[in-house]
């Protein structure tokens, strides 16, 4: 047995999940009952901290795991921390409430602890929080509250309040440096003048957040302690990207036609425009970022194309691959299942019309010739690209 690793036999049988930590923090023990419950396999998680894993947080949205967080700060100074409920980040990215026991190992001589000893059972109740954001990433940003109500106002409509709340969000609840946001947000200004932007900031995605806010201590979203910055609650806020994956994901893997339609449906309605479309002039915004949401998109669409098609419903098909071409113009597979769903139509007028906006699509806007494909199609049609 290592100094660093306790005997663990007398608890190894229990039906909790457990898993112990050594004095960084860095998970050393995991046992089957915590596989079970969270979905992380031992060999996934033994040398990695844990708070980066579970991202714990109470249902009010205070980050309890983190980098010398309270509960390893209580029990070094010697103190009991009692058990407590926590939502904490499960392997498939959701989140789900487990009641937590923490203990502090030492060796038999007492002395310093080799570590803390976790054990826990998920709850029945699924974590709610009344103060639950929705998050939309898709399109321009927006933030709708849990009464329905939109954010907006002045403070708001400013770039730098609206990419300041998306980073946070984006982080899942995992706090961020304040020099991290400094150098992010403000990169062309000197240390202080960030600073007081920063500062002016945060007051300002508090207010619009909360217009009633009696002072930035009593925020249930942007916390700050240590240096460090994070939305409360991040794990338990819906995010429109995130659904959005999720859905085409299932989507594709449903085998019951109806289903796997209405599913499609649901989340390619979720896409309102190019991702984080108003943020473009920050550092958030990628152009990585950006086509790989909107391939998503088209593939999605396309797929669902071809199901109506398999259905025989032609007219669904149709409006399907031209939302497709409406959205990307030059998207040749999308205008030539178009093409060859007109052709079987009788519509050869309409599928040379289609050849035509596309050939002079990719010659003016993208100097590019169509595909050997798409040409061979066209010359089908005696309509020579």
């Amino acid at each position: 047995m290592s100094d660093t690793q306790p005997d663990l036999s007398s608890v190894i049988a229990t039906g909790d999940g457990m898993f112990f930590i050594d004095q960084e923090q860095k998970i050393t023990f995991w046992n089957k009952a915590a596989e079970g419950f969270l979905g992380y396999r031992s060999e996934e998680v033994i040398g990695k901290y844990c708070w980066e894993l579970l991202q714990g947080c109470t249902l009010q949205g205070q980050v309890i795991c983190r980098a010398r967080g309270p509960i390893i700060s209580q029990t070094t100074q010697g103190n009991r921390v009692r058990h407590f409920d926590l939502c904490v980040r499960h392997h498939d990215g959701h989140t789900i409430l487990i009641n937590l026991s923490t203990m502090a190992l030492t060796n038999e001589k007492g002395g310093e602890p080799h570590g803390l000893l976790h054990l826990f059972y998920p709850l029945r109740e699924q974590p709610t929080w009344s103060g639950m954001l929705r998050i939309y990433l898709l399109g321009p940003v927006q933030i709708q509250r849990a009464d329905g109500s939109m954010v907006e106002g002045p403070l708001w409509n400013r770039v730098k309040v609206r990419a300041l709340l998306t980073y946070l969000a984006l982080q899942e609840r995992q706090p961020v440096e304040r020099e991290t946001l400094l150098e992010l947000l403000w990169p062309e200004l000197d240390h202080d003048a960030a600073l007081r932007n920063l500062n002016t900031t945060v007051y300002n995605l508090r207010r619009s957040l909360e217009p009633e806010l009696a002072s930035a201590s009593n925020s249930h979203y942007v916390f700050y302690e240590g240096g460090q910055y994070w939305l409360g609650g991040a794990g338990l806020h819906w995010l429109d990207a995130r659904a959005f994956e999720v859905g085409i994901r299932r989507a594709r893997a449903e085998s019951e036609i109806a289903h796997a339609v209405s599913t499609y449906k649901k989340a390619l309605a979720l896409y309102r425009g190019d991702y984080l479309a108003d943020l473009s002039v920050t550092s958030l915004w990628s152009p990585g970022d950006q086509q790989r949401y909107q391939e998503l998109y088209l593939s999605a669409l396309e797929e669902l194309g071809t199901i109506y098609e398999q259905q025989g419903l032609d007219k669904e098909a149709k409006e399907t691959y031209l939302q497709a071409i409406a959205s990307a113009p030059w998207r040749e597979t999308a205008v030539r299942k178009l093409m060859r769903l007109l052709i079987q139509e009788g519509d050869k007028v309409g599928a040379i019309r289609q050849c035509q906006r596309l050939t002079a699509v990719l010659e003016n806007d993208l100097g590019v010739k169509p595909s050997k494909e798409t040409r061979l199609l066209c010359q089908e049609l005696k309509c020579e690209p």
